[in-house]
């Protein structure tokens, strides 16, 4: 097992995957695509602002790419074979992104533990337990599994444990241990933590919020209780004060329903988009023009794609005009707020989705 020491060895990770390039040579499709995707580009500009951008990025997947994880593995473990782990051990950390594999999980539980962080070493092992079960070869999974359980039993001992008790916690309380949140099923349990400092913040409607520190060493098990105290209820004479703060009454309530149903509207609208540009990137690779017509290859269904090109392209028009018109009239509802409350609009426009397009109808007094 000399071939399995840490960070010095040939562990090259599950890194064994053959990775296949399909290339091939898609016929482009004719002029007549092209005055359509212009015509995207008004909504689609309005609607990425409105979103940020966020559902075209949501769409995308973790990457996998066990090629380039061999070879950042390889780099990792030449960096800490010289001492520099500094360099290394985030290497390790990108090659895992890459393609999870329990060799490059053991490598960076050792890091973890070099750097005195024993309860993230422990759970990385016992991660790398858990990958471990696709490793190849049953002398090789063997081998990393007693790596990884020597690693769990060494660290056992050290790592430290805290355990947070609120007492008669009220209704809607919510504890937060580092920023992150603590389930209601965990407090009074001993969790691992790293050593070092950790805030405990404690909250609940009504009630005074209550935050604690405490600094563990190895092997050291805390307890921290805390206690919500309902808050004090504000006096009348600083109600009138309070009103003075929010003339006109604020923003009126069907201006923060418009800008919702304006926000999910250029949503889906965006959705529908990306999804029309599926169907022409389809048409592109499968259809070309040919003298007197258009040839698609055997087998692929032209008119099912050409279908949802032209419904998604309906969808995206007419969810997107929706959108910024309930986007516009709840603007008009914030920047009245400001002043005199601002009055609902006379006409309401109600958006509206069909199998061949949608749009927005307008209803009210003019």
């Amino acid at each position: 097992m000399a071939d399995m020491a840490y960070m010095t060895t040939s562990l090259p990770g599950e890194h064994l995957l053959s990775v296949q390039s399909d290339h091939r040579a898609g016929a482009r499709p004719g002029a007549r695509l092209a005055p359509r995707l212009r015509a995207f580009a008004g909504l689609a500009s309005a609607a990425a602002v409105a979103l940020g951008g966020s559902a075209a990025r949501a769409q995308q997947q973790p990457p996998r790419d066990p090629v380039a994880a061999e070879a950042l593995f390889k780099a990792a473990r030449a960096l800490v074979d010289k001492g520099d782990y500094a360099a290394g051990c985030p290497k390790f950390e990108a090659s895992l992104e890459l393609n999870p594999s329990a060799s490059t999980m053991i490598n960076i539980a050792r890091c973890h533990e070099r750097e005195g962080k024993v309860a993230t070493a422990w759970h990385d092992y016992n991660r790398a337990i858990v990958l471990n079960r696709e490793t190849a070869g049953e002398q090789r999974r063997r081998g990393l599994e007693e790596i990884a359980q020597k690693g769990i039993t060494d660290l056992d001992a050290r790592v430290p444990k805290l355990r947070v008790v609120v007492k008669s916690a009220p209704s809607g309380a919510e504890v937060q241990r580092d920023g992150t949140p603590v389930p209601a099923a965990a407090l009074g349990e001993p969790l691992p933590v790293d050593p070092g400092p950790h805030e405990i913040r404690a909250s609940a409607p009504g009630h005074e919020t209550e935050t604690r520190s405490v600094t563990l060493r190895e092997g050291e098990s805390v307890t921290v209780e805390l206690t919500l105290r309902p808050a004090a209820r504000p006096t009348a004479a600083a109600a009138p004060e309070k009103a003075k703060e929010a003339p006109g009454g604020g923003v009126p309530t069907w201006a923060w329903v418009s800008g919702a149903a304006g926000i999910a509207l250029a949503g889906a609208s965006v959705g529908f988009l990306i999804d029309d540009l599926a169907a022409i990137g389809a048409l592109r690779d499968s259809c070309r023009e040919v003298t007197g017509g258009t040839y698609c290859k055997p087998g692929y269904d032209f008119a099912a794609d050409n279908a949802r090109k032209n419904r998604d392209f309906g969808l995206f028009v007419g969810l997107g005009g929706a959108g910024l018109v309930a986007l516009g009239a709840a603007a008009y509802g914030i920047a009245g707020s400001g002043g005199e409350k601002a009055p609902a609009p006379a006409a309401v426009a109600l958006p509206w989705v069909a199998p061949s397009g949608a749009g927005a109808s307008i209803f009210g007094s003019f």
